[in-house]
């Protein structure tokens, strides 16, 4: 997967329409929008990153939408091509609020209850080894609040069964860490909810994430791992890059073999057949945590509609006495599949925020409402150098690569 070199004088020189596209001035444009539009610019130019974006929304209607950058060939892997705010991409964890909606979905129809015992709905039984008589459920997994934490690994190849990640590492031994209480987050967690609408419906948790979620919401040429997301749009999906020191850009995911071929990209062994595969046996074959490919006006689209679920906190960190780990300040507040920056801490300072970040394979990436304003961000820079990836002084969820975009939302917003 790692190939080619890039570095800033290669990329000014690689496509130059491409940038010059970028950086061509807009006519009638608030000076708020062209102090966003250099911001995302002068990102580009700084060579800390590939590709950089961010959609602003207001009352349901997108305000401003701008990126720059290549979304494949900064590696020289592949033809240059522009990014773009549709271009599909792998969001990583703002994928969870899809799935979260997925569960609430369902809940509504009456197909499941999110506050029964699961427990006993795997095979050995999910139990906390120091809390066994304590029940956890659905509703526990997507708020983080089951006790679990990531393991080194929390994906199974197909045909491997969810259960076959089970170990003690899994559970977090923290005295905090009460399933109905303590908050760690957990990827694994989200594995584990995915298996169970898989059990209960019999179908795939693709089909049921697009039939549930991402069609109603208009957003249906987005997926998990690709799935449903038509070939046309694909071939232009954003490839994920990562750097180290001055070295060149690396491909990290989603490079031009993935994003030519046909279907869901899945981890499997060798001769495993997705056809074959029987829903409810393993919950991490869609990444239901972070597999979502979509466009940054896709994940505002989403924002918006998880809010309204979300306007209840189900957790918030007790200093005096600790109910979880914030992550060193990344996270204070959750809701329902949610993170929540209450105005007083937020990275917009006095904005209230709901939606979720997206950290992984190199990209950095957000999605947020803002219910005071009827607003939306949305964000992503596509690949990190090291430089780019180290953690912001201005606030604990920001890394230097995203700070200029933070401030080109907080700008817009103000505006």
């Amino acid at each position: 997967m790692r190939s080619a070199t890039f570095r800033r004088r290669t990329f000014l020189g690689a496509a130059p329409a491409l940038m010059l596209a970028a950086c061509a001035s807009r006519g009638g444009e608030s000076v708020a929008e062209a102090s966003a539009r250099r911001r995302i610019e002068d990102l580009l130019l700084s060579a800390s990153v590939p590709a950089a974006g961010l959609v602003v929304r207001r009352s349901g209607r997108t305000v401003f939408a701008h990126a720059a950058g290549l979304a494949q060939g900064a590696a020289g892997e592949a033809e240059p091509r522009a990014f773009t705010p549709q271009t599909p991409m792998r969001v990583a964890s703002v994928s969870k609020m899809a799935t979260a909606l997925t569960v609430l979905r369902l809940a509504e129809k009456g197909v499941i209850d999110p506050e029964t015992d699961i427990r006993e709905r795997f095979t050995p039984a999910l139990v906390h080894p120091d809390h066994p008589g304590l029940p956890i459920t659905l509703s526990h997994l997507i708020m983080h609040l089951s006790g679990l934490q990531d393991p080194d690994v929390y994906w199974m190849p197909a045909p491997g069964r969810t259960e076959d990640l089970f170990t003690e590492a899994m559970w977090s031994r923290a005295p905090w860490a009460i399933p109905g209480t303590g908050f760690k987050y957990s990827n694994l967690g989200y594995g584990l909810a995915a298996h169970l609408l898989e059990q209960e419906t019999g179908e795939r948790f693709d089909v049921l994430a697009a039939r549930e979620v991402l069609l109603p919401l208009g957003i249906g040429a987005a997926g998990f791992n690709w799935s449903w997301v038509p070939a046309g749009r694909r071939a232009q999906g954003a490839t994920l890059y990562a750097r180290e020191d001055d070295a060149s850009w690396k491909v990290r995911i989603d490079g031009p073999e993935t994003l030519a071929a046909a279907g869901p990209a899945i981890l499997q062994r060798q001769g495993f057949r997705l056809e074959d595969y029987r829903p409810g046996t393993n919950g991490t074959l869609l990444s239901p945590q972070g597999g979502l490919r979509a466009s940054l006006e896709d994940i505002a689209v989403l924002a918006r509609a998880a809010a309204p679920a979300a306007m209840n906190r189900v957790w918030g960190y007790s200093p005096v006495f600790p109910n979880g780990d914030t992550e060193d300040g990344y996270f204070l507040n959750f809701g329902f599949g949610v993170q929540w920056h209450l105005a007083e801490r937020s990275p917009i300072p006095g904005v209230f925020l709901v939606g979720h970040h997206g950290e992984a394979h190199g990209l950095y990436s957000g999605a947020f409402h803002a219910p005071q304003l009827d607003a939306e961000i949305a964000f992503a820079v596509t690949g990190t150098s090291t430089s780019g990836a180290a953690v912001s002084s201005v606030h604990p969820v920001m890394v230097r690569a995203t700070e200029p975009l933070w401030a080109a939302a907080a700008s817009l917003l103000e505006a």
